[in-house]
């Protein structure tokens, strides 16, 4: 075969690649083309983020402080009000988002020669990942954005590792990777984990500088270290400085920072015959408080009280008192309503007075106390081991199979007020919000709804086989990286190699630290584990491939 011939031959198997891609993600796009924004009153998540970022693009900060204001992190509130100001709808822009990381990644396995058909078909699985199209996806919460935003991550680091192999420089790379570090951190609060996948990148970059013996390339390894630290505390550094301008304390997450976690320890601290780890604050616990500590008593006044019918009892079988995934909320909502936390530095002194109430009570012996830590979960005991076990599993058991429900037909109208509704169609810009409707919600008037028959039934036939598959693969990787470390003295670990064991320690870090979370808050919904889901089943291909490639090649040298 002529040069000339061999050219328009790869030529050929390229525009044939690229022309699939393009129909692959045309096809992903007709599968959803038909959903829109869920509008759905939900005080501590969706309508928190809605109203923050409306108050932003109003120039009101977040809005007047309350009790949830600084209960999560602002990121998808600031991605929100940003998208709007661009004029880009929030779901097109977290659906973008999605696609162009999958994109950038489908890249980086072609530069890391990886076989094109393969790397094909891991974006067919990236693409059609069932949680992409579930009603999950649909709302206004923050997993969609993080699943695009480690994706984005994953897939710098890639290009990076390849440039570095093929000694180039990653300059670009290294910057994508930087700012989307930085902005991560304060899109979830177990986002503090990235900085383990930061330590796993740089490793991963030494180890390569090392045994190609490129010492040059040292320089990419402090960069890669220094670079996104530095953005990532400026970052939180003006995040700080906004949130004092406009509420007086640099607090970010008024339950990880400040006064209010101690408060809980403190609470926490004081004995009662009760002793579940998913209760922090018992009712013997409150009466006994209300008696010792007067200052707290208000607080205590507007508690609800726990009963059968209470989340807490439906979801965690805790009925005879609150679990940890409300009372703290409550204890924060009963401290404004009482008006004793009118503004951020009133709350903050107010906690400090009672917990140095409690802590008084307790050296004066009027109350019986036992340190269990100074933050808001208690730090982890022996006795709970086996309840960490069985965390671990039912964790492990969503990564490889997580519940998610594709919207296969005509969803639920949310009773939200049309206030509330109105707010959600100006920041998300949807479509999906008719006033008079939710204004005659439960009169029997028929809702016209969005759903297209095809695509709902195709979403819905899809998910069984993909999980199915999935499953297979993520056994396999495991498998794979077994193999690729056992044989990592004969054959060096490449960019793949790399890449895949990266996200994979990335992976277990992340799976142990939710585990332990949820030995005290109780079993987390399948949608905290969609960002390490959508990772690791597009990369379990190519890296089984890689393996696979590495083990054919020490089996012929022994031969030879």
């Amino acid at each position: 075969m002529t040069n000339a011939e061999l050219i328009t031959k790869q030529y050929s198997s390229s525009t044939a690649f690229w022309f699939a891609a393009v129909i692959l993600v045309a096809m992903r796009l007709a599968l959803g083309s038909d959903l829109a924004v869920e509008i759905i009153y939900s005080p501590h998540d969706d309508s928190l983020y809605v109203e923050r970022a409306w108050h932003l693009l109003s120039g009101e900060a977040f809005g007047a402080y309350g009790n949830r204001i600084l209960i999560k992190y602002p990121g998808i509130s600031i991605w929100l009000a940003g998208v709007r100001v661009l004029g880009i709808p929030f779901l097109i822009s977290v659906n973008a988002l999605y696609i162009g990381t999958g994109i950038y990644l489908l890249a980086a396995l072609l530069r890391g020669g990886i076989n094109r058909w393969i790397a094909l078909s891991a974006f067919v699985l990236y693409l059609f990942n069932p949680i992409t199209y579930g009603i999950e996806w649909m709302r206004v919460i923050r997993e969609p954005l993080d699943t695009g935003l480690l994706v984005l991550m994953v897939a710098a680091i890639a290009h990076v590792i390849v440039s570095v192999d093929q000694g180039r420089r990653p300059w670009t790379h290294l910057a994508v990777f930087a700012l989307t570090f930085a902005f991560s951190m304060f899109v979830r609060e177990e986002n503090r984990l990235l900085w383990g996948l930061l330590v796993l990148f740089v490793g991963a970059l030494w180890w390569q500088a090392i045994h190609a013996k490129r010492h040059g390339a040292l320089v990419v390894v402090a960069v890669a270290l220094l670079v996104p630290s530095a953005l990532a505390k400026g970052y939180e550094f003006g995040l700080r400085d906004f949130v004092e301008r406009h509420y007086g304390l640099p607090i970010i997450h008024e339950f990880g920072e400040g006064q209010f976690p101690r408060l809980l320890a403190a609470i926490r601290s004081v004995r009662s015959s009760k002793d579940n780890r998913l209760v922090m604050v018992s009712q013997e616990t409150l009466r006994k408080l209300r008696k010792e500590v007067p200052a707290f008593a208000p607080v205590i006044d507007k508690l609800p009280l726990p009963g059968a019918g209470t989340f807490s009892c439906r979801y965690q079988g805790v009925c005879s008192e609150w679990a940890n995934g409300w009372m703290p909320f409550w204890i924060a909502d009963g401290a404004f309503r009482a008006g004793l936390a009118p503004n951020l530095v009133a709350a903050q002194a107010y906690y400090r007075k009672v917990r140095l109430g409690i802590e008084a009570a307790c050296a004066e012996g009027r109350l019986k106390c036992t340190q269990k830590g100074e933050g808001f979960l208690a730090p982890m005991e022996l006795r709970w081991t086996r309840a960490f076990v069985a965390e671990g599993w039912r964790l492990a058991k969503m990564l490889f199979a997580p519940d998610t429900r594709p919207i296969s037909e005509v969803p639920a109208v949310y009773d939200v007020p049309v206030e509330l509704g109105r707010i959600y169609q100006a920041v998300t810009m949807t479509s999906n919000f008719d006033s008079l409707a939710h204004e005659n919600l439960g009169s029997g008037t028929d809702i016209p709804r969005y759903v297209s028959p095809i695509a709902a039934s195709a979403r819905g036939a899809l998910l069984a086989p993909y999980q199915f598959v999935a499953a297979l693969l993520l056994l396999a990787m495991i498998v794979a990286l077994a193999i690729r470390l056992w044989i990592a003295d004969q054959a060096p670990l490449g960019p793949m190699a790399l890449l895949g064991l990266v996200v994979m320690v990335y992976g277990l870090l992340r799976v142990a630290a939710l585990t332990y979370v949820a030995v005290y808050l109780g079993p987390f919904t399948s949608r905290i584990v969609f960002s390490t889901y959508a990772v690791t089943v597009p990369l379990a291909l190519p890296f089984i491939a890689e393996t696979i490639v590495a083990w054919t090649k020490i089996r012929k040298s022994v031969k030879t």
